[in-house]
C-alpha cells in the first residue's frame, strides 16, 4: 500500500513524455550517481535513469511502454516500469555509483542477460553488518544482505572482495579500481592548482555527526560515541597545543539543511567552550566538494570513526586514527594496528595521538597491520576515472564479449 500511495504522488507531481526515450549506449541508474561522474561521463552517448520517487520528475509513457509494463509487471509497479525503459532504451552497459541499492541489485537480476550491470563503490560498506543487525534484532523481517546482487562490482580495493566473500554476497565479477570520489578531488585540486604539500594543522577531525543513529541502528551509544570523540579531540589539540581543524561534511552552499543539521548535533553534544571552538577551527565548505579533502592533505593525521577518507587518506600515504567510542562493533575498522584503537579513555586516545605524531610515516605504516592500500587502491600515475573508463569502453566496444 505505502508503495502504491508513492507511485500515486509521483504520478500526480511528474510530467509525462509521450513517446519512448531514445537509444542510449550508457544508462546511468540514480541521478545523484552524476556528481561522481561527471569526469568521464559525457565521453559516452547515455541516459540518466531517475530513480528515486521523490527526484523523478517525469514519466515516459506510450503504447510500447504499457506492452512492456504489463509484460513486466509482478506486483512491483517500479520495477517494472524501470525495467521496460531498460529494455526499449536498449543499453550496453547500466551503471551506478549507489553500489548498495536494492532497485540496481533487482534490476540486475532481471535484466543481466541483456545488458551489463556495473557498480562502483562509492563509500565504505557498512551495510552488511547493519542490516544483518536490523534482523537480528527484528527491526527487519528479512536478512536484505541476501538481496544483494552485483554482476560486476568496481570496488575500492581488496578489502571489499575479502568481506564480501566471507560474509558470501552474491557478486560475479570484482574490479579493483580505487575511490572515485577521491580521484574526482585530487583532479579538481590538481586543476585549481591548490598545494597541498604545505601542512598547516596537526590534526584533522573528519565530521561524524551521527544524528538518530541510535534509534535508526537499534543501539545506545552511538551518538554519544561519536560525541565523545569530538570532544576527545578538541581537549587533545588544546591540552597539547596542537593545531585542529573540523572537516565539515556537509556544504553550506549546496546542502544548506544537512549542513545545519550536522552543526546542531556538535551543538546539542558539546559544551559552549567546545563548540565554539569546533566552529572557530573549522574548514567550512562553500560550494566546494573537495574542501575534506584539502583539510585531510594539509593535516599531519586524521580522526574519525567510520569516514570512507580515512581509508583513502591511508591509501595517499598519509596517518589515520580511527577511534571507535561507540560501543559497538557495527563500525569496526578492519584494518588493525596503530591505526585504530576502540573504547578508549581519553588517557589512552591522547597517547596513541602522541604517539602517531611523533612517528615518521614509515615508522607508522609499518605498525599497521596491512598494506596501506589494502582497503583502497591508489596508484599515482594512473587515476581511478582512467581505470574506470578503460574498463567501460573495454565493455561497449568488445563486440564478443560474453555477458554473464
Amino acid at each position: 500500500m505505502r508503495r502504491f500511495i508513492l507511485f500515486i504522488k509521483l504520478v500526480l507531481r511528474a510530467k509525462f513524455i509521450f513517446k519512448n526515450p531514445q537509444k542510449y549506449e550508457v544508462v546511468v541508474f540514480d541521478d545523484e550517481s552524476m556528481v561522481d561522474f561527471k569526469n568521464f561521463i559525457h565521453h559516452y552517448n547515455f541516459f540518466t535513469l531517475q530513480s528515486r520517487p521523490q527526484r523523478i520528475n517525469k514519466i515516459y509513457f506510450s503504447f510500447k511502454i504499457l506492452k512492456f509494463f504489463i509484460k513486466n509487471y509482478n506486483g512491483n509497479i517500479m520495477l517494472a516500469y524501470f525495467v521496460s525503459l531498460l529494455e526499449i532504451i536498449g543499453p550496453k552497459v547500466v551503471l551506478t555509483n549507489i553500489d548498495n541499492s536494492l532497485k540496481f541489485f533487482e534490476l540486475a537480476k532481471t535484466l543481466e542477460k541483456k545488458m551489463i550491470f556495473v557498480a562502483i563503490q562509492n563509500a565504505a560498506r557498512y551495510d552488511l553488518k547493519i542490516y544483518k543487525q536490523w534482523h537480528k534484532k527484528k527491526m527487519l523481517k528479512t536478512d536484505m544482505t541476501k538481496n544483494f546482487y552485483i554482476p560486476n562490482f568496481f570496488c575500492f580495493g581488496q578489502l571489499e572482495i575479502d568481506d564480501y566473500r566471507q560474509r558470501e554476497i552474491k557478486v560475479k565479477n570484482f574490479f579493483k579500481v580505487g575511490s572515485l570520489r577521491l580521484a574526482n578531488g585530487l583532479n579538481q585540486i590538481k586543476k585549481e592548482k591548490i598545494n597541498t604539500e604545505k601542512i598547516d594543522y596537526d590534526v584533522c577531525l573528519l565530521s561524524e555527526a551521527s544524528r538518530n543513529y541510535d534509534k535508526i541502528f537499534g543501539e545506545t551509544y552511538t551518538e554519544k560515541g561519536a560525541a565523545d570523540l569530538a570532544k576527545y579531540t578538541i581537549k587533545f589539540c588544546i591540552k597539547n597545543e596542537k593545531k585542529f581543524i573540523f572537516a565539515q561534511k556537509r556544504d553550506q552552499v549546496l546542502a544548506p539543511e544537512a549542513n545545519k543539521k550536522e552543526l546542531n548535533f556538535y551543538k546539542k553534544y558539546l559544551s559552549d567552550e567546545e563548540y565554539n571552538y569546533l566552529i572557530k577551527n573549522s574548514w567550512v565548505k562553500k560550494n566546494n566538494m573537495n574542501a575534506s579533502y584539502i583539510a585531510m592533505l594539509r593535516s599531519k593525521m586524521s580522526v574519525g570513526y567510520v569516514s570512507t577518507m580515512l581509508r583513502e587518506n591511508l591509501a595517499l600515504g598519509g596517518k589515520s586514527l580511527n577511534c571507535n567510542l561507540t560501543k559497538t562493533d557495527l563500525w569496526e575498522f578492519p584494518i588493525k594496528g596503530i591505526c585504530n584503537i576502540e573504547n578508549c579513555s581519553f588517557e589512552e586516545f591522547e597517547e596513541r595521538m602522541l604517539q602517531i605524531l611523533s612517528m615518521s610515516k614509515d615508522e607508522y605504516f609499518s605498525k599497521v597491520e596491512k598494506d596501506k592500500c589494502y582497503a583502497v587502491e591508489f596508484d599515482e600515475k594512473n587515476s581511478t576515472i582512467d581505470i574506470i573508463k578503460e574498463k567501460i569502453d573495454y565493455f561497449l566496444n568488445n563486440k564478443n564479449l560474453q555477458i554473464n
